[in-house]
């Protein structure tokens, strides 16, 4: 059978803190064929441990790339996935559960996928939570919910790989991240122009914007296409508050 070509997912480790855990998620991506590796905000490690535990995974180590933050890390992704079991006020509305999100990433055929996950004793904070495009969960057991890092690594690669094997692709390249906030930034400061937020709700609605083109798996000239429908909105609105029609 053919290996499927992984590259363009990644796992985004968030301030893992472990060296150990480090190595062993190395291990863990390499088993199932993913070995792009991204280090958001993370300490320097013990090397000796990291590469014991890595055992014959330490390349996926060598070839990481770091970043100061999560969001720094995620701007060349076109799909971002936090994985988290734990829910609250702030996080993410709704949840998918892990096949279903690889089987959805591998239909996407194309664009940088990250697989994010947090710390190893709070796991992803609401705010990094908010960072990702969607939310994830792996089905785990009431009983004892908790996951190592290395395992939810291993046990999402898994799903992943899975797919591929399905032979499911795509035919173009979604936008990425840093393309769609500023599509985003243009549209809110627009609506902003226009009186149109009250609150904080300018934040709210370039979350929903940005996660929503992301999930949409939006190309280039689609995400175009949505920022003029917004600003032909908006010139409407001006022109009918000049004209003194309704709404003025």
């Amino acid at each position: 059978m053919a290996e499927p070509d992984l590259s363009r997912f990644s796992v985004v480790l968030c301030h893992a803190e472990e060296a150990g855990n480090v190595g062993s998620a190395c291990r863990a991506m390499k088993t199932m064929g993913i070995t792009h590796l991204i280090l958001a905000d993370c300490p320097d490690y013990d090397e000796v441990r990291l590469r014991t535990l890595a055992v014959h995974a330490a390349d996926v180590y060598d070839g990481a790339r770091r970043f100061p933050s999560l969001a720094e890390a995620l701007g060349a992704s076109t799909l971002s996935a936090g994985f988290t079991r734990r829910r609250g006020e702030r996080r993410k509305s709704f949840s998918v559960d892990a096949e279903s999100f690889a089987r959805q990433a591998w239909q996407r055929g194309a664009g940088q996928v990250c697989l994010v996950f947090g710390n190893e004793r709070t796991g992803l904070s609401a705010d990094e939570l908010d960072l990702c495009s969607l939310a994830v969960h792996i089905p785990t057991s009431g009983i004892f919910p908790s996951l190592n890092l290395a395992q939810a690594v291993q046990i999402s690669c898994y799903e992943v790989r899975r797919a591929s094997l399905e032979k499911r692709t795509g035919s173009y390249e979604p936008a990425i991240r840093n393309d769609i906030d500023e599509a985003v930034a243009r549209i809110a400061l627009r609506l902003g122009e226009l009186g149109f937020f009250r609150l904080n709700q300018g934040t709210e609605l370039k979350e929903l914007l940005r996660d929503t083109a992301e999930r949409a798996a939006l190309s280039p000239s689609e995400l175009r296409y949505l920022e003029a429908f917004f600003h032909k909105l908006a010139a409407l609105s001006e022109k009918k508050r000049s004209s003194g029609g309704p709404g003025q």
